[in-house]
């Protein structure tokens, strides 16, 4: 994958998802709904709020090694010599409390140009899964838990990771003046990658997050 010589800025996403913490009952016969950007799993985990969702994915972009630089800002006074900002809307983040219907996890994103605040990448992703209860796990809630952080970390990073590949190959061949300028030799210029463990790490502290 080409190396760019941008550095890029992430802001805390923008909740897009219904509004509602949890939906149904675990004594109904569609079980419950939970939202996770409003709500965590009960008892287990404190809500994936918008904010998270920003700095997973700065930490992704910083761990892939793709950009010069990347890291989180709150709000665009935080804002240095970053060439690019990134938001993003979650659009749904729900985990489905029964084994037959499917947890969902939707967002969207957009890139815009700080010199000139014109708007040069968007793109959409999600993830569709029905949970399984893996064998030896029976009725043991740790281990049922433990399955379903592992999903949901796995849906994180396949959305991060085709968002990314998107947004790289977007900057890397765009129609703007200066573009051919920052693509650069792999690992000419480029700060030392954190590795793929770390950004795993990072999920899991998200979504284990009390």
């Amino acid at each position: 994958m080409a190396k760019l010589q941008m550095k890029v800025a992430v802001l805390p996403f923008t909740d897009g998802t219904e509004n509602f913490t949890t939906r149904g009952s675990v004594f109904s016969a569609e079980g419950i709904t939970i939202n996770l950007v409003k709500a965590g799993f009960p008892g287990t985990t404190s809500a994936l709020t918008p904010e998270l969702w920003g700095k997973y994915f700065a930490d992704d972009l910083a761990a892939s090694g793709v950009f010069r630089s990347a890291r989180f800002v709150y709000n665009r006074s935080e804002l240095l010599d970053e060439e690019i900002l990134i938001d993003g809307t979650v659009e749904k983040a729900y985990a489905i409390g029964s084994w037959d219907r499917p947890n969902e996890v939707a967002l969207s994103f957009r890139a815009i140009r700080k010199v000139n605040n014109l708007q040069v990448w968007e793109t959409k992703a999600a993830r569709v899964w029905t949970p399984i209860i893996q064998q030896g796990c029976g009725l043991g809630t740790a281990c049922i838990m433990d399955q379903r952080f592992a999903d949901m970390n796995r849906a994180m990073q396949e959305i991060f990771a085709e968002v990314r590949d998107d947004l790289v190959r977007t900057l890397a061949h765009a129609d703007t003046p200066g573009a051919d300028r920052h693509l650069s030799v792999p690992g000419n210029g480029i700060s030392a990658p954190l590795t793929q463990e770390s950004a795993e790490q990072t999920i899991d502290q998200i979504l284990k997050q009390r």
